[in-house]
């Protein structure tokens, strides 16, 4: 007891425990360990939280590492075929990873046309029958007053961007994707108009790689639906937009306000069928 006394510390009092060290948060994880973390959220986590944390997590959403990860099991019987088509992984583009987009908007096999109930008003042109081709060059809206009549042709079109709904380039020129199009078009009213449908596959300039326009259709005092189904398959490389064009001519009056039911159509992208 003296020598312990001596050293000036008292024998019955035990030395301090060391402070516990604090937990070390995510971002101070090793990068494999955080983008395993990372690859169990929901897409819609990653792109509308995790990416919006600190300029490192939008690093690593916006790497290729974590959607590689998510993708085999998200879509797994489609990876087979992603895997043979992935984009370049591209550090200087500040959007999100392609297949992130890929992963929320979730393109393949739903309907991608915007207007899919034909909602927006017809266009007028201002040729008349015969010569409804050089009705392209205008583009006025049809008049106000919906009960003059004009026995003109009518037209809606619209274009869809394919990237913008997430697929990306190496899978649309990839060979293994085909596009479904189907559109519907009726008159309740059973008044005599004439209807054609045009549908076009563009490249990213907008120049035409194939083409589809169904015999025009003759709507008599009967109101038969009109309704036309077409896959486009073995697709030109360079497909990147699709454009729907809805004609009607010689109906008397405008469409919307004359018991015209408008065009319902469907875009929709898929793996080819084996």
């Amino acid at each position: 007891t003296g020598a312990s006394a001596s050293q000036g510390r008292p024998a019955c009092v035990p030395a301090s425990d060391p402070e516990p060290k604090e937990a070390p948060g995510l971002s101070q994880l090793p990068i494999e360990m955080l983008l395993e973390v990372l690859s169990y959220l929901p897409t819609s986590v990653l792109l509308g939280q995790c990416r919006h944390v600190c300029w490192y997590w939008r690093y690593l959403v916006d790497t290729r590492a974590v959607w590689l990860s998510i993708l085999p099991y998200s879509h797994a019987k489609l990876w087979p075929v992603f895997r043979t088509c992935l984009p370049p992984d591209n550090d200087d583009d500040p959007r999100p990873c392609l297949l992130g987009r890929f992963c929320e908007r979730r393109p393949l096999g739903r309907n991608l046309y915007p207007n899919r109930h034909g909602i927006d008003a017809f266009r007028q042109s201002t040729v008349q029958a015969g010569d409804r081709r050089k009705a392209e060059e205008d583009r006025r809206l049809v008049p106000e007053d919906p009960f003059q009549p004009f026995y003109r042709w009518c037209y809606k079109k619209q274009v869809l961007d394919l990237e913008k709904e997430g697929l990306w380039p190496e899978l649309l020129d990839s060979g293994k994707i085909e596009i479904c199009i189907s559109a519907w078009w009726a008159d309740q009213e059973a008044s005599v108009c004439l209807y054609e449908l045009i549908v076009q596959l563009l490249d990213a300039k907008q120049a035409r790689l194939h083409h589809l326009s169904p015999r025009p259709i003759h709507q008599g005092t009967t109101s038969i639906p009109f309704k036309t189904n077409h896959v486009f398959s073995n697709l030109k490389k360079g497909v990147r937009f699709v454009s729907l064009e809805h004609w009607i001519w010689d109906m008397g009056f405008l469409p919307e306000d004359y018991g015209i039911i408008v065009p319902k159509a469907s875009v929709i992208v898929r793996v080819c069928q084996p």
